[in-house]
């Protein structure tokens, strides 16, 4: 484990949609994969000007991992943030560092 991740503090449930088989049937279903998974939930606020010149607030989301953490694009992941509050994410892009990974996140419970 590195330094950078004995400061995560956050866990996370990973859900991946799954072909099971139900009374001879084959259907989609969407199956937890990992639970309590170290992660770090990350939120940054950039001011962007629009084309009318007034400016709005946009939110950014990054959850940061381990290398190891077996997380792809298009998972639904559940964090558990220090605070026990729950926040749902749906995974996208993702980029590895050195020590861990990087994956941009949408929050499932914003519009």
């Amino acid at each position: 484990m590195s330094a950078l991740q004995r400061l995560w503090k956050d866990k996370m449930d990973i859900y991946r949609w799954e072909e099971t088989e139900v009374d001879g049937a084959t259907t989609n279903a969407e199956a937890l994969k990992y639970s309590d998974v170290k992660c770090h939930y990350s939120k940054s606020s950039l001011t962007d000007i629009g084309t009318d010149g007034v400016p709005t607030l946009v939110n950014s989301y990054s959850l940061f991992c381990a290398l190891e953490t077996d997380l792809k694009e298009g998972d639904k992941v559940i964090v558990t943030q220090r605070n026990g509050r729950k926040v749902t994410l749906s995974v996208g892009e993702g980029f590895p560092y050195t020590h861990h990974q990087e994956f941009k996140v949408k929050r499932d419970d914003t519009v």
